[in-house]
């Protein structure tokens, strides 16, 4: 359906209507479901495609990045972990990195309601765990180093400032 999600959402839903255990189908419309910032909806559907096949480590990954949406940074975590079990390949972690780090500056610009802190310490989490998951992501030690700022932390700030300019860049 090349992008258009509500779309795409029917047909997987005609497809769970008749196979409530299509694997596939169950994962396609959480990711839907994620792409149109509903997290909370797509949590389930990954939830269900694990119970239904273990073996995929995307829907790991794509869990753990609603669980982090959802500001559950320890669940993310461990989904994360399992993920990276499933597929050990460097470029996959640094792959999920970059995509937390992402949802990380998307969380910053979101939410105008939250107040600037709140937004704040939920982006660090997704900032921290894209350094974790990325020792050499400059960016996301710039972000921490931006976030500490905002959040008060001087000493943590200059403790990023420090890590990213010792990084180099990959490649």
């Amino acid at each position: 359906m090349a992008g258009d999600h509500p779309a795409a959402l029917q047909a997987f839903d005609k497809v769970l209507a008749e196979d409530p255990k299509h694997s596939p189908a169950l994962s396609a419309k959480g990711f839907s479901l994620a792409r149109l910032g509903r997290a909370k909806e797509a949590l389930p559907c990954f939830e269900r495609a694990i119970e239904l096949d273990p073996s995929s480590p995307d829907n790991y990954r794509n869990a753990a990045v609603c669980q982090l949406e959802l500001d559950e940074p320890e669940s993310a975590s461990t989904l994360f972990e399992r993920a990276f079990q499933l597929n050990p390949e460097t470029h996959y972690r640094e792959a999920a990195a970059v995509e937390v780090f992402h949802l990380g500056q998307a969380l910053l610009h979101r939410g105008g309601r939250r107040p600037d802190k709140a937004r704040y310490r939920h982006a660090r989490h997704a900032f921290e765990l894209a350094l974790q998951y990325h020792p050499s992501f400059i960016d996301a030690a710039r972000a921490l180093a931006d976030v500490w700022t905002h959040l008060g932390d001087a000493e943590k700030s200059q403790h990023y400032l420090l890590l990213a300019s010792r990084l180099r860049p990959v490649g």
